[in-house]
C-alpha cells in the first residue's frame, strides 16, 4: 500500500495505543510521520519502536509555544506538512459534582484548546504544501451523552463544532477537517461500556472496534480516496451508535 507515500503527516498522542496504530498503519501506506509525545521520558522510551520514516518529538500540546515550535523546525520546514491527526485526548469519568476544577481545565486544554491551537499553528503550513487533510479524536454521541463523563462530553461536542466550523474556513485553502469517533473503551480504559453494544458479530462472536480499525479510518481520511469528505464524523464503534436517536 502507498497512496499516502507523498504525505508529511503530524500525529499526537503516539504513547496511546490509538496514535500508535494509526502511526504504524499511516507508515505501512507510506508517509513519513512526526509523532509528539508528553513527556521526554516517553521520546527516550519509544525511541527506534516506529522505524526510520518517524521523528519523536516531545511537545506539551496546550502550548502555543510548543505548537509553534513544531511548525517552524524538524521535518514540517523540511518537507512541508500535509496531514495532522489529533490524538491526544483526556478522558475521566466521574460525576460532575465531584471533578476538581484543575481536572476540568485539563479536559479543556487537551481536549478543545489543544487541536484549535494545532490548526492555528499547522494549517498555514498546509496551506503552503497544496492542503491536506486534519483528523482529530471525539466521543461517539453515547459517549458524548453520557452522565459519567459530562467534561469529555463537553469537550467532544465542543470539538464537534470546531471541526464543522474549521472545515468551512479552511476548505478554501484545501485543507479537510474530519473527526473520527471510536468506542470509548478505545480511548479510555476507565470508561469501558460507554459506548454500548456492538451491533456486529463476527463467526457468531460479538465484533467489537478495535485500534486497528480506527487507524484504517484515519488513513482514509488522510487519503484522496475521501477527496470529498470534510466537516463530517465517522464512527468506528462496531454500530452502537445506531441504537440511539438520530437527534443525538
Amino acid at each position: 500500500m502507498s497512496r499516502l507515500s507523498a504525505l508529511h503527516a503530524v500525529v499526537t498522542g503516539a504513547a496511546h495505543p490509538l496514535g500508535s496504530a494509526t502511526i504504524r498503519r499511516l507508515v505501512a501506506e507510506g508517509a513519513l510521520v512526526t509523532a509528539t509525545v508528553k513527556t521526554d521520558a516517553e521520546v527516550t522510551s519509544l525511541a527506534g519502536t516506529f522505524g526510520p520514516r518517524v521523528e519523536l518529538r516531545q511537545l506539551d500540546v496546550t502550548s502555543a509555544d510548543g505548537w509553534e515550535q513544531l511548525a517552524n523546525g524538524g521535518r514540517c520546514t523540511e518537507l512541508g506538512l500535509h496531514a495532522v491527526v489529533h490524538h491526544a485526548v483526556v478522558l475521566r469519568a466521574g460525576a460532575l459534582v465531584d471533578i476538581e476544577t484543575v481536572e476540568m481545565k485539563t479536559q479543556l486544554e487537551v481536549n478543545l484548546l489543544a487541536p484549535a491551537l494545532a490548526m492555528q499553528a499547522l494549517a498555514p503550513i498546509m496551506d503552503r504544501s497544496g492542503g491536506g487533510s486534519i483528523v482529530a479524536v471525539a466521543a461517539t454521541a453515547p459517549a458524548a451523552s453520557d452522565e459519567r463523563a459530562s467534561m469529555f462530553a463537553a469537550t467532544s461536542w465542543g470539538l464537534r463544532g470546531l471541526i464543522r466550523a474549521a472545515a468551512l474556513e479552511l476548505g478554501s485553502q484545501g485543507i479537510r477537517v474530519n473527526a473520527v469517533c471510536p468506542s470509548t473503551d478505545l480511548i479510555s480504559a476507565d470508561h469501558a461500556g460507554a459506548h454500548g453494544r456492538s451491533v456486529l458479530a463476527d463467526s457468531g462472536r460479538q465484533r467489537d472496534a478495535t485500534e486497528g480499525d480506527v487507524a484504517a479510518m484515519v488513513a482514509f481520511l488522510l487519503s484522496d480516496d475521501s477527496a470529498s469528505c470534510t466537516g463530517g464524523d465517522f464512527y468506528v464503534d462496531a454500530g452502537s451508535s445506531a441504537r440511539i436517536s438520530p437527534q443525538a
